[in-house]
């Protein structure tokens, strides 16, 4: 059985990237200080979400088996 953080965090990075993708087609072409805060907040996504389904896939797991 797989362990369920590492599933976690494996689902965090899926939806860490497709916010780091989405986020990248909202970004206006033109440079400014919209462009640098969105820049930063698309890297962290990939950083947080993981962390954050590292903690939460556990506690998913043990509510759903029973």
């Amino acid at each position: 059985m797989t362990d369920p953080a590492l599933l976690g965090a494996l689902v965090g990075l899926a939806i860490g990237i497709a916010d780091f993708v989405a986020l990248g087609l909202v970004r206006t072409p033109r440079r400014g200080g919209a462009g640098l805060s969105l820049k930063l907040v698309r890297g962290m996504s990939l950083v947080v979400f993981p962390i954050v389904g590292w903690f939460a896939g556990p506690i998913v797991a043990s509510s759903l088996a029973g």
